[in-house]
């Protein structure tokens, strides 16, 4: 079972790459979703008003990813 955290920055960074999609480049799509999920992360860890985890970042990168391939094969 994937945690549901993981699934949340899954969906955030496809919804990212989608958005972006249909007004830029596909690949620029991917790209944002992933800078906002690093960035994200940094954020909770500077801040410490959130839970800095690598793997949110990775999950929000798949995320991202599969937008990317999607909406390239529609």
């Amino acid at each position: 079972m994937i945690p549901i955290d993981k699934q949340a920055h899954f969906l955030a960074g496809y919804a990212i790459a989608i958005t972006v999609a249909l007004v830029a480049p596909v690949w620029f799509g991917f790209l944002v979703g992933t800078v906002v999920g690093l960035l994200k992360e940094i954020y909770d860890y500077i801040s410490k008003r959130g839970t800095p985890d690598r793997w949110d970042a990775v999950a929000t990168m798949l995320g991202a990813l599969a937008g990317e391939i999607i909406f390239q094969a529609i």
